[in-house]
């Protein structure tokens, strides 16, 4: 009793509840109140705009199909209407159903049970034989079989040879009728994107002129509708067309109305001769083309007065006449384009120009670059150069001094070890030092200013020469970058000179070849390891899943053989409006994911420290791990450990190359005029699709890569950043796997009383004993039970961890929500 009670909400909750509803009930019907009837259907008119058109149509193509008579008695034309409409609109059955049966009352009960009987007998026949291509055939013998047994028992099982061959053309035409329709009516994907071919316009005229045949009773006064549009028609056609397309449209309808009523098959030479007279004065303007084919009426009727020649169809004649005049030009234009698209070879050829011309200029400039790559190579100092400068010159000052050869004389003696130390120890930034040092150099030399102010200048000019040195080498690197950007660009350039399509009409073109049915493609992201692509697919007959399964099985590989990349399914959406199809977005995948954990502390115990680290996610694919060193700890080292991060972090979102950004954060940095401060950079690209580490390092501690039982030791000879007038980087490229840790630390984290393989030794220990742990609480583990062994050294201290794992989906799977009663049930 207790436990009902309790599930029932209280009754101040229902109070709230209902209050909330009428309050949203209100609020929204005084929204739907306040806005205009008018507004609202013309919101629902333009939402649903399309398939009100689709029902309109189907209706009007229904209604006047089943009752269009050729031969004065076949009526073939209901069924195909509703077979096309069953295969690729089956939500429009109804349309045809009430539109099919109003047009078979107007001939009659009979007429109306046949097309009853012809329906029932396809639905059946289509539950078997479900293959797309003999539609036709099944639609004329289901015709044909109902026809039969209804006229054997007409007639009393004795069927007359005129009626058997009646029976025989209305399956045929049946059938011919069902490929017109397939050809008019695309499937609902394609509907508003395809185009119209000669084949389709061809399949639209005899369409609309067994309508027209339906249409015979539709007369108001003197006008009769069916005459106004096979004229309207005409003319269209010949404006289009001109004098042989007008022609041929003019006979199809003159033939197709004759049939109908066969007493006046000589109504096809007057339609022809119409379109003939027509066509001859397309260039005169409309006017002309109305006097043609009037003049082509007035001949017939002197001719042959036995032709239904008389006001009504003068005045049916007038009035399309009219409705000529006033039609919009713009109809008439889009109709030429979609028939006889201009030709695009002036502007072909023109851009055939501009891409040579380009491409003449892109070519010169990567020649120029070359030129200016190889020469500012040559002009580096070779190594003999370079020792050159290092021996101590003639200074100008001792030149006239009495003590020069006591000073000078004797080699590694007098003043040579006092100035090969000042020399060395120039570049300290504390003041004292440097004051230390002069005060030995007053001690031993008499003209002890004269001699400091050439030690300094060539101090100065030493540092300037490695400054120049290392910029002709940075801009070398970046004329080779640009000479790359170039060379990339002059190949994009002559490939699309070559194909002339665009992203998406490859993907489509290959889908085609595929045989896969598709009717949009959308390139959202072409950058390499951030693609993004809609496909969008019409709804299968068969499951859901057949689409999914459509994109997993082939459309990514398609998509891999393209871009050379994997992708994956990151979204499928079932679409209804403005008609039913399938999205499914492919975007790149990602093989590997990774998850780090960071470890830092500073020695004074601050909220800064001259270590300083960041994660930079590139895109979905590429992520970036910086650590950088500065030196000391104190503020100094902060603001230049994180303004190494900063340009860094810049460079690589430029899409600039890892070393070239490298060696220009070293010109930037060393550019300093008041300071000599420097910082270590370790880089580590982490590539998530293809599973590459590359390594990038300047003067920075060594980076471990575990992997089971193994652990490759990534190391760095060069020095800091802005430490000397040159640098160079240690680069290095590595396979990663399943399953690998990463470790990148900073100096502090070794004390300088042990051996330094003692304690990598003791890290790697660490590492394997602990891979299982979770890599948030992994970096702080490693730190804590190291420190534990080896005491922290007076310095900060950072470590990152990484760990790298395939990128797997999650299944969730059925467990059940009362454990215990399933055991009771399976012990049962």
């Amino acid at each position: 009793m207790n436990r009902q009670t309790s599930n029932k909400p209280s009754p101040i909750m229902k109070n709230i509840v209902w209050e909330g509803i009428g309050f949203m009930k209100s609020w929204t019907t005084d929204g739907v109140k306040k806005m205009p009837v008018w507004s609202r259907w013309v919101q629902v008119v333009k939402k649903k705009k399309l398939k009100i058109t689709l029902s309109v149509l189907i209706l009007f193509f229904a209604f006047f199909l089943s009752k269009a008579v050729l031969f004065e008695a076949a009526v073939p034309f209901f069924l195909p209407i509703w077979a096309i409409v069953a295969r690729r609109y089956p939500r429009y059955l109804p349309f045809v159903w009430i539109g099919g049966l109003s047009g078979s009352l107007t001939l009659g009960i009979g007429q109306t049970v046949l097309h009853v009987l012809q329906v029932g007998g396809y639905q059946a026949v289509s539950q078997v034989v479900k293959n797309k291509k003999l539609i036709p055939f099944q639609v004329a013998m289901v015709i044909l079989l109902v026809q039969v047994g209804w006229q054997w028992v007409s007639y009393g099982g004795e069927i007359p040879l005129s009626v058997s061959l009646l029976v025989l053309y209305e399956s045929i035409l049946s059938a011919i009728m069902t490929v017109f329709l397939f050809q008019l009516f695309v499937p609902m994907h394609a509907l508003t994107t395809a185009k119209w071919t000669f084949e389709r316009i061809g399949a639209a005229v005899m369409v609309s002129a067994l309508m027209l045949t339906g249409m015979g009773g539709l007369l108001f006064g003197l006008i009769s509708i069916p005459l106004v549009l096979v004229h309207v028609m005409l003319f269209g056609a010949v404006s289009v067309g001109g004098v042989f397309v007008g022609t041929a449209v003019a006979t199809i309808m003159g033939t197709i109305l004759s049939l109908s009523q066969l007493s006046f098959s000589g109504m096809i030479a007057v339609y022809a001769l119409s379109g003939l007279c027509a066509g001859l004065f397309q260039n005169k303007g409309r006017l002309w083309m109305a006097i043609g084919s009037i003049g082509a009426a007035l001949f017939f009727t002197v001719y042959d007065t036995s032709l239904p020649l008389d006001k009504v169809y003068f005045a049916s004649l007038a009035l399309a006449m009219m409705i000529f005049f006033i039609m919009p030009s713009s109809w008439i234009s889009y109709a030429q384009n979609q028939l006889f698209p201009k030709p695009s070879s002036v502007l072909f050829k023109r851009q055939q120009w501009l891409t040579d011309k380009v491409n003449t200029q892109l070519y010169d400039f990567q020649q120029f670059v070359e030129f200016i790559t190889q020469l500012v190579n040559d002009r580096f100092p070779t190594q003999k150069e370079i020792a050159s400068t290092t021996q101590t010159p003639d200074y100008s000052v001792c030149g006239s001094c009495f003590r020069k050869d006591k000073c000078w004389g004797a080699e590694n003696q007098g003043m040579y070890p006092i100035v090969d130390e000042w020399k060395e120890m120039r570049g300290q930034t504390k003041s004292g030092v440097r004051y230390r040092l002069n005060d030995r150099i007053q001690e031993k030399c008499v003209r002890s200013s004269g001699l400091i102010d050439a030690l300094e200048e060539e101090y100065a000019n030493n540092k300037l020469a490695g400054h120049y040195a290392h910029g002709k080498k940075m801009l070398a690197y970046q004329l080779r970058d640009m000479s790359n950007h170039v060379s990339e660009l002059m190949a994009d350039l002559q490939l699309n000179e070559a194909n002339h399509e665009s992203e998406e009409e490859k993907i489509s073109k290959r889908l085609d070849d595929a045989k896969i049915a598709h009717f949009q493609i959308d390139m959202l992201s072409e950058e390499p390891g951030a693609r993004k692509i809609v496909c969008c697919l019409p709804v299968k007959q068969a499951e859901w899943e057949t689409n999914q399964m459509v994109g997993e099985r082939l459309i990514i590989p398609i998509l891999h053989e393209l871009y050379d990349e994997p992708f994956e399914i990151s979204r499928t959406t079932e679409i209804q409006d403005p008609f039913a199809h399938i999205q499914i977005t492919f975007q790149s995948a990602v093989r590997f994911t990774y998850d780090y954990g960071v470890f830092t502390r500073s020695f004074q115990n601050t909220v800064y420290s001259g270590d300083a680290h960041s994660v930079i996610p590139l895109h979905s694919g590429l992520v970036a791990f910086v650590l950088s060193d500065g030196m000391g700890q104190d503020m100094e080292a902060y603001h230049e450990s994180r303004k190494v991060i900063r340009l860094l972090r810049e460079c690589l979102q430029h899409q600039m190359n890892p070393e070239t950004a490298m060696h220009t954060l070293h010109y930037v940095m060393s550019l300093k005029h008041h300071s000599d401060l420097y910082a270590t950079v370790d880089l580590a690209l982490l590539d998530l699709q293809q599973g590459k580490l590359w390594s990038f390092k300047a003067g920075s501690m060594s980076t471990y890569l575990l992997r089971g039982k193994d652990c490759v030791k990534i190391d760095s000879q060069s020095v800091p950043i802005g430490f000397l007038p040159t640098m160079s980087v240690d680069a290095e490229e590595r396979i990663v796997k399943d399953g690998d840790i990463l470790v990148m630390l900073s100096d502090g984290m070794f004390s300088p009383e042990y051996s330094l393989e003692e304690q990598e030794n003791e890290l790697i220990r660490l590492m394997r004993k602990y891979e299982s742990t979770p890599t948030g609480s992994l970096a702080d583990l490693l730190a804590a039970e190291f420190s534990r062994k080896y005491p922290a050294a007076e310095d900060d201290r950072t470590l990152i961890v990484v760990k790298v794992k395939h990128s797997v989906p999650e299944w969730s799977l059925f467990s059940p929500s009362y454990r215990n009663i399933s055991r009771e049930r399976m012990i049962k």
